[in-house]
């Protein structure tokens, strides 16, 4: 598995939650090697949650409106 920040080697941890409100309490997440990212199952589920659609990109031509052939435009060529 590779990290999603620095594509390092994710390897995978145990930890143990001494606060949780039922006692003791073991999960397993993912460390990468490298950075030190962590990823377990409650990150992802919030990622999920919080995931906006993302809109389609549109060329610089279509945003800008830009008429290449008028005589607006100044030619940059010496």
């Amino acid at each position: 598995m590779n990290c999603t920040r620095c594509q390092g080697l994710m390897l995978d941890e145990h930890m143990i939650d001494m606060e949780g409100g039922y006692g003791e309490m073991w999960s397993v997440s993912t460390r990468c090697v490298n950075c030190g990212h962590r990823d377990d199952a409650v990150i992802q589920h919030h990622r999920q949650l919080s995931a906006k659609p993302v809109m389609a990109t549109m060329s610089a031509h279509e945003v800008l409106n830009l008429d290449w052939d008028s005589e607006e435009m100044e030619s940059l060529a010496a």
